[in-house]
């Protein structure tokens, strides 16, 4: 134990829910604890909480409990009135969980994980961030003239840490680093966890040289906001639904699929579109992977995608936005401006009438991923956080 840290601060705005027995979910799929537990002891979270609400239910969430995670709930700060109003309450948990912490790990961009940073400058505790996305791209293309309106705020605020960082990880090779770069120690490491099987691009080749089922396009995304694009592919199917051979599109992920099936309907794709809800994260993701043909990730805002990395885990073709890290995984005809959905209808065109094309990609996708797998990233991750976690402990006072 004298190499660990004791206890550390993760901090975010993601909401958990309490179940029953005290047991703690996520609708956001697994959290990666162990990540943290392996340079420390324990781990605190200081996250927004809620009741389990009654329409989840336990397939749409995965838990959270950990004998070594304890959770502090934080009150929201993601509107201009709680900041205000329920500021006070939230400095006074973080400056409770801090006290007692050795350093704080912040996932940013994240008002909950901002206010943790400037507690523990406070503090004089060691901190150290996680960068997972752009908060200007996520804010400008949220859908409403607020997110516009705060999205400069954002930026500056998220330059501004990032510039006094001792120590920042970015989910990307570049692109975040170059919007906001640290002067402190920096790693340039996916969050993502990656196990391949040789098996599945296997069955990927077998499917493609097949070819005797209806061609589907597969889309994994959040559907109560635009920024994920699911508008564009829509958009981009209808242009060009009599040139693709007999298809679907399927669309995986939580929120309301109503404005969504409407928008199928007036663009003549009815019969053609499927919302798929929500799976528990892991295998049944992948499986839903391997039944589809062609991934789009037609995003107007991402760090480095996730459910794209998935889909190219599995030897899956894919088209994509050129936002955030998405160029970092894709060859550039793959790719398309935001919002351009008369390019991406064309390269959709392109890909599912080239069987030889779809093979290309599978290899090629599966080769990009292969450097994701955790085997690759896990040693290089924890090399990180154990200097940070060294740094941590020549700060401590001889008191402690």
């Amino acid at each position: 134990m004298d190499d660990m840290l004791r206890n550390v601060v993760f901090a975010h705005d993601n909401i958990f829910y309490r179940g029953g027995a005290g047991q703690i979910f996520s609708d956001r799929g697994r959290w990666p604890w162990e990540r943290y537990l392996r340079f420390s002891a324990s781990l605190t979270v200081a996250a927004r909480m809620q009741e389990m609400p009654t329409t989840l239910v336990v397939d749409d969430v995965a838990p959270s409990s950990h004998t070594d995670v304890s959770f502090v709930p934080i009150p929201s700060l993601s509107d201009p009135i709680s900041k205000i109003s329920q500021r006070g309450e939230a400095r006074e948990r973080l400056s409770e969980a801090l006290g007692e912490a050795d350093g704080l790990v912040a996932r940013l961009p994240s008002e909950i994980g901002s206010a943790a940073i400037r507690v523990a400058e406070s503090l004089q505790k060691p901190w150290a961030v996680e960068v997972v996305t752009c908060p200007w791209d996520s804010l400008w293309n949220y859908g409403n003239w607020q997110g516009k309106a705060y999205a400069p705020v954002a930026w500056l605020q998220m330059r501004r840490l990032l510039k006094k960082s001792p120590f920042a990880v970015y989910v990307t090779a570049e692109f975040l680093q170059h919007r906001y770069p640290s002067s402190g120690r920096t790693l340039g490491c996916s969050d993502v966890e990656l196990d391949l099987s040789r098996a599945a691009l296997e069955r990927r080749l077998a499917r493609v040289s097949r070819g005797d089922h209806p061609f589907v396009i597969g889309l994994i995304g959040y559907l109560g906001a635009r920024f994920k694009g699911i508008h564009v592919a829509l958009k981009s199917i209808s242009l060009v639904k009599n040139q693709l051979p007999p298809f679907r599109f399927r669309v995986l992920g939580s929120g309301n699929a109503k404005p969504w099936i409407e928008m199928a309907s007036e663009v003549g794709l009815t019969d053609h579109v499927e919302f798929c809800g929500t799976l528990p994260a892991g295998d049944p993701v992948l499986r839903w992977l391997d039944e589809i043909d062609l991934y789009v990730q037609p995003s107007f805002q991402e760090g480095l995608p996730r459910s794209l990395l998935e889909a190219m885990s599995r030897g899956c073709p894919a088209l994509g936005s050129t936002a955030g890290g998405t160029p970092e995984l894709l060859p550039p005809g793959s790719l398309h401006q935001p919002g351009d959905s008369r390019t991406l209808a064309r390269q959709l065109v392109e890909l599912a009438s080239d069987r030889n094309r779809q093979r290309e990609q599978a290899v090629h996708n599966f080769g990009v991923a292969a450097r994701y797998q955790s085997s690759v990233l896990d040693p290089i991750r924890d090399g990180f956080w154990r200097t940070f976690a060294t740094s941590a402990r020549q700060s401590r006072s001889p008191s402690k």
